[in-house]
């Protein structure tokens, strides 16, 4: 596919599939269903303060998502990155615009 093409797909699967998995990398492994929400290429979730993954990421930020190969479509996104607990006050209050976050923690 040439990279044109593929760029769009990526797209459009992250315009069209907000919700997949996230799992840490190192045991114990944790995973969750989550929405993901896209801006500049960075995908940001959120999860409760004391959730398990938050302490899991701490130690060790490596995971891996997976987003689309539903129904419509089998392409499918699996994406390797580091995550961290996001603090800047605008991503904050994008997210919140996007959805009410006000008990959460915002990881990306």
């Amino acid at each position: 596919m040439e990279s044109e093409g593929l760029m769009d797909e990526i797209d459009l699967i992250l315009q069209t599939s907000k919700a997949g998995t996230m799992s840490t990398s190192v045991s114990p492994i944790v995973s969750e269903y989550m929405t993901f929400y896209i801006k500049d290429y960075a995908l940001y979730t959120e999860t409760e303060k004391n959730s398990p993954m938050i302490s899991v990421i701490e130690h060790n930020p490596l995971v891996y998502i997976t987003l689309g190969g539903d129904e419509q479509s089998d392409n499918h996104l699996e994406i390797i990155g580091e995550t961290e607990v996001v603090t800047d006050r605008a991503i904050i209050d994008w997210l919140a615009q996007e959805k009410d976050c006000s008990r959460w923690q915002l990881i990306w």
